[in-house]
């Protein structure tokens, strides 16, 4: 089974002075982003496609779930650290506009600000992965969720301890190879081709008269 992750598209700042969970959709280029990738994976034969709960990921594949009629899969454990934030700040500005906010992530006062630990976080996203790769919802499937999430994932498959420190861009795709016996390999990390090229094919094997596995030649 290929996994393929798409971190969603850069999202708006959500400020709930009430209480309640930030939940915030895409910025205009999050929308661009969202784009670009859903129809860079409209090359790919999709089989399944999965998302968190969070608006930000269903809307970055919207239009992959548009072309291909796909009804998505919903899998709460795959959604970020901050599922419970009533506050959300795009990650590269959150240094700079956070405030109290991110004075209280530096702290590390998860309870205060919605946040799992990052033990229970990888607990939560690792049994999460591993009942993805049992279920086998199909041969390819493309699954949107969140930056910490993926690099958990691939960290998890590499043997590495915690999240990784690993480049995950918005609408970036990594790649994941799960065997018939639930092993898996890393193929690729944060692939960006799709923002500065478009394809004219579908993707496929080098050869389809090929026997399986036999690859192109060696030179």
């Amino acid at each position: 089974m290929h996994l393929i992750f798409v971190r969603h598209g850069q999202p708006v700042v959500a400020i709930n002075t009430d209480g309640t969970i930030a939940d915030p959709d895409l910025s205009d280029l999050g929308r661009w982003q969202a784009e670009r990738v859903s129809a860079w994976l409209g090359h790919e034969p999709v089989d399944a496609i999965v998302t968190s709960p969070k608006q930000r990921a269903k809307s970055t594949v919207a239009g992959l779930i548009t072309s291909t009629g796909l009804e998505p899969t919903v899998i709460d454990d795959l959604d970020e650290i901050d599922r419970g934030a009533s506050v959300y700040h795009p990650t590269e500005r959150l240094p700079l506009d956070g405030g109290d906010y991110w004075k209280a992530i530096t702290e590390q006062r998860w309870d205060d600000i919605g946040w799992d630990s990052p033990e229970s976080f990888g607990e939560r996203v690792g049994a999460a992965f591993d009942d993805l790769a049992s279920r086998r919802l199909g041969e390819r499937v493309v699954v949107a969720c969140h930056g910490g999430t993926i690099r958990f994932i691939v960290a998890k498959v590499l043997g590495l301890q915690g999240a990784g420190r690993m480049t995950t861009d918005y609408a970036s795709i990594t790649r994941i190879e799960v065997g018939d016996d639930a092993s898996a390999k890393v193929v690729s990390t944060n692939e960006t081709a799709h923002f500065d090229a478009d394809r004219s094919g579908t993707a496929g094997v080098w050869n389809s008269g090929a026997a399986p596995g036999s690859g192109p030649p060696q030179l």
